[in-house]
């Protein structure tokens, strides 16, 4: 008798351990969707940076090929070298003004810009974000309205991404073919490692956190979102483009630049920077020299 108690102590005692880890684990999971969900699913505000003095900002509209009104500011100059689609990275409140310290120094450098909401910000349709994964589809609506004016027939047109912005601009290109030239500073190079700084960012263990945050990433967006990322479409983009990575980067893995320029074909540049993850906020003269440069590369 006394065997077969124990037994059964030992059993209710496993029993009991079960259910505190199952408890456990459903917890964090419940802890760490409800963090993404809340993250993903509204409609950020527009920010309140000011337009350069002198200019006017007429919101126009086109159509995505998901349904959704998409809004963005065109800014050209006279006979432009080229034009450049701004894309905002994930800020609330955020959005195409969050672009408008790009448009001076690039229009004063004789650039047509383009600036948009992508879906879910400031003036666009959407009250979901997806991080790049659908979000490329705003920027090619634009791209395929610019392309169609007189003025830009016989002109580059390419992008100018930050962060999630720089992200969706390879997107666009790797999954469109369209655009001439891409600028992306401080890309995540998949979700992989988005995940695992985010998770770190947050003070949290990756180790711990990552399995239940790839499960809530599986509910929150399409069953293929991670063959939706740089790493997978940037073999396919074969125009010029330019890579930064800030080696102080607080919000992403700095390395996920450098591992996309391996990736990436032929014309590539690579910039290093020692900055954090807001590269122009930091360096912005030496930001505009790059850029500039670059651009006159093409």
């Amino acid at each position: 008798m006394n065997v077969n108690f124990d037994i059964l102590i030992r059993m209710k005692l496993v029993v009991y351990i079960g259910i505190f880890l199952l408890l456990v684990s459903l917890t964090l999971f419940l802890y760490t969707w409800y963090r993404l969900h809340i993250k993903l699913n509204l409609h950020a505000q527009s920010s309140k940076t000011n337009l350069p003095t002198g200019w006017v900002a007429e919101s126009k509209y086109i159509t995505n090929t998901d349904g959704q009104k998409i809004a963005y500011w065109y800014f050209p100059v006279k006979s432009p070298k080229a034009v450049v689609i701004l894309v905002h990275g994930y800020d609330n409140p955020g959005g195409k003004s969050q672009m408008l310290i790009h448009t001076k120094y690039l229009s004063d450098a004789g650039y047509s810009t383009a600036l948009l909401d992508l879906r879910s910000y400031g003036e666009s349709d959407g009250n979901k974000m997806t991080l790049g994964v659908n979000e490329w589809k705003d920027v090619e609506a634009v791209y395929d309205k610019l392309r169609a004016f007189p003025e830009n027939q016989d002109k580059k047109i390419g992008y100018l991404g930050l962060s999630m912005g720089a992200a969706t601009a390879i997107m666009t290109s790797g999954e469109t073919g369209k655009g001439d030239f891409v600028i992306a500073s401080v890309p995540y190079a998949n979700f992989n490692s988005m995940f695992h700084s985010q998770i770190k960012a947050a003070g949290l263990p990756p180790v711990i956190f990552y399995p239940f945050m790839k499960i809530a990433a599986f509910l929150e967006f399409e069953k293929n979102y991670e063959q939706f990322t740089p790493s997978e479409v940037i073999k396919k983009i074969d125009v010029p483009i330019l890579l930064i990575s800030a080696k102080q980067d607080e919000e992403l893995n700095s390395q996920d630049a450098i591992d996309l320029y391996g990736m990436a074909n032929e014309p590539k540049e690579l910039w290093e920077t020692d900055s954090g993850h807001d590269v122009f906020d930091t360096r912005p003269e030496e930001f505009k020299q790059k850029i500039l440069r670059f651009l006159q590369n093409q």
